[in-house]
């Protein structure tokens, strides 16, 4: 597995991820060891999808992603109006 810009709190070290867990659609746990031998670290750490910066064609109803202050609306209405026209 690979390393998200993660380093070793302790020793700055790049940790390697040896595995992971879904704990549901919007969020991982990772389990990550230290490469360097001389410190040892292990520790679980969460990817968690945070918010929306581009609304998706294809959206789940279900799920419930908060949308960035930064989302363009005038697309997300344009979508809204193209769902509700093909419905």
């Amino acid at each position: 597995m690979r390393n998200i810009g993660l380093s070793c709190p302790h020793c700055e070290q790049a940790p390697r991820a040896v595995k992971s867990r879904v704990l549901s659609s919007l969020m991982k746990e990772i389990t990550y060891m230290c490469q360097n031998p001389d410190c040892g670290y292990a520790f679980v750490a969460r990817l968690e999808i945070a918010r929306t910066l581009s609304v998706s064609s294809i959206p789940k109803p279900e799920l419930k992603v908060p949308l960035s202050q930064h989302i363009n609306w005038s697309v997300i209405n344009q979508l809204s109006l193209n769902l509700l026209l093909e419905h």
